[in-house]
């Protein structure tokens, strides 16, 4: 080959090598690779924030317990927490985490068996109860539905500022209107409303208490009068039933739930145990002068 026709090759090598290298030293610098420990703090951080969750203290009860009693459990994620509701009671109280749709459900024993020889169990949906991210504790009331196997629930607003200790509610379960006087202060309850008194109690007060039903024929009913103990320290729940099938004196009637201020009493400091040795004891000091 001629070296004029050698000469532009390699000039034209040399010219593409300069281009690559120049190419390179002006190349951002690549990022130092993240530590594993950093990749998983940082996923770790990612997963709390996309599922969040809430938490409420719920206080499950019977308005009337059924004959034959359910195991119940609330639904939290794939567990089951057992739980069992007291009568006409709201003071069992259940820390709840999960999603705002809370799921109770009954154990069933199938009379299939696995593989092991035992029998099926399956947890069935029983009730839901509905409640507010805002919400963080809530009486429930359970209404069982034997033939179905499932319940109906209502839900009060057990939270300090909506329903503190010393305060009366009224809730009216009948189709008339209820009116309560509690020591001359009235405050009435639309049918399948509640009304609050006005008052909160600050000590234990023997108050006298009148109850009556306006029904919708302009008639009024005096349902109860009788003197009733209101305390600073408790929650008062008081329910008008209706029994549309009953007689006329027997009609009506009512039911209280108490919520107590559970108190527990501060701990005592045992003193430090004796020093136990074979030394000699210190000797003791007075105040006399030698």
């Amino acid at each position: 080959m001629s070296l004029l026709r050698l000469l532009p090759a390699v000039l034209g090598g040399s010219f593409l090598l300069l281009g690559l290298a120049q190419a390179q030293t002006t190349r951002e610098p690549a990022e130092p690779k993240e530590k594993p420990a950093a990749r998983e703090q940082r996923s770790a951080q990612g997963r709390a924030a996309a599922k969040p969750q809430h938490t409420w203290k719920l206080r499950l009860g019977w308005w009337n317990a059924p004959e034959e009693l359910p195991e119940l459990a609330l639904q939290q994620g794939k567990d089951q927490v057992p739980f069992s509701p007291d009568v006409m009671s709201l003071s069992q109280v259940i820390e709840y985490h999960g999603d705002p749709n809370i799921v109770v459900v009954r154990k069933v024993v199938s009379a299939e068996i696995d593989k092991s020889g035992k029998p099926i169990v399956q947890w069935l949906p029983y009730c839901t109860i509905p409640v507010g991210e805002k919400d963080t504790d809530l009486g429930i009331l359970l209404f069982p539905d034997e033939k179905r196997g499932i319940a109906q629930t209502r839900l009060f607003d057990f939270s300090p500022e909506a329903f503190p200790y010393g305060s009366v509610q009224l809730v009216n379960f009948t189709t008339a209107k209820i009116a309560v006087s509690i020591d001359g202060t009235t405050f009435t309850a639309n049918s399948r409303g509640t009304a609050r008194y006005p008052k909160v109690f600050e000590k234990t007060s023997a108050c006298r208490f009148f109850m009556a039903a306006a029904e919708a024929n302009g008639e009024q009913k005096l349902l109860r009068s009788t003197t009733m103990i209101f305390r600073e320290t408790g929650r008062f729940l008081i329910f008008a039933i209706e029994n549309p099938g009953a007689s006329e004196d027997a009609r009506y009637h009512t039911a209280v739930i108490i919520d107590n201020l559970v108190v527990r009493p501060a701990a005592v400091e045992s003193p430090p145990p004796a020093l136990k040795g074979k030394g000699k004891a210190a000797p003791e000091t007075t105040n006399a002068a030698r």
